[in-house]
């Protein structure tokens, strides 16, 4: 069982504080740059980002030991403690454009892992509806979709929908979480975010919201932890794929 010690535990619910209070970027409808994935998506006016240190004190669990990689981390305005309610995760893999036979072979990865069958979609259909049993692949946007129902707490079983986008310079993980009761309802606020991606660090002109640009490492730094995110199977698979992407990468450059 995971414990902290006192110093710990006060770091802890500082953030939290400091979470309620003001820590995060102020509420309002925004678009978030990933300069290291080059890409930027629109998040609703529901919906804050959360501040990057405090986000990290909680994936880690408040263990300074622990180390994680991610992009940043999105949250429902109206939701006062950090993780309940809808939130979201952002990592990015940046492998490099996959060629369609490898995309098609991350996505028949996830099938036989998950022992799902393949579903494909119209670009229109993407994440339209709740689907538990298959692995959802639109093939012309280049975006897949998983449900999987992940242990709750107090007030019931969450629902992790991870959303892969495979783009030109490697995929972007959007790995949501929401009270199983709630995730229906929200799912298409979950799928606005996914399909607003575009390439590119400059959103377009017309928006006249700030832009909240990630404060991150130098890429490679740190090793993800993808059990933080998605726990079990999903971690197993996903550092399989990203390795041998990687390699292939790297076997490209000699």
């Amino acid at each position: 069982m995971f414990t902290m010690n006192p110093v710990r535990i006060v770091l802890v619910i500082g953030c939290t504080i400091l979470a309620v209070v003001g820590s995060y970027v102020p509420a309002g409808a925004g678009t978030f740059v990933s300069y290291n994935g080059k890409f930027h998506f629109v998040y609703p006016e529901s919906w804050i980002q959360v501040d990057y240190t405090t986000a990290e004190v909680y994936l880690t669990r408040g263990d300074p030991e622990k180390e994680v990689d991610f992009e940043a981390v999105f949250s429902e305005t109206k939701t006062y403690a950090l993780f309940q309610g809808l939130y979201l995760i952002l990592t990015v893999d940046t492998v490099g454009q996959l060629l369609p036979e490898q995309i098609d072979s991350v996505v028949n990865t996830l099938t036989r892992e998950f022992r799902r069958p393949i579903k494909e979609v119209t670009p229109d259909a993407f994440l339209a509806a709740p689907c538990r049993d298959s692995i959802v692949f639109d093939r012309e946007g280049g975006r897949v979709s998983i449900e999987s129902e992940v242990p709750g707490d107090r007030s019931g079983p969450r629902t992790n929908l991870l959303a892969m986008k495979f783009y030109e310079h490697g995929i972007a993980n959007f790995y949501f979480y929401a009270p199983s009761a709630e995730y229906a309802g929200g799912l298409p606020i979950l799928r606005h975010m996914v399909m607003s991606l575009s390439i590119g660090e400059t959103p377009p002109a017309v928006s006249a919201e700030p832009v909240k640009v990630a404060d991150i490492g130098t890429d490679g730094k740190k090793a993800r932890n993808y059990g933080l995110y998605f726990g079990g199977p999903l971690f197993i698979i996903f550092v399989i794929v990203i390795v041998r992407l990687r390699k292939k990468k790297a076997q490209r450059k000699l």
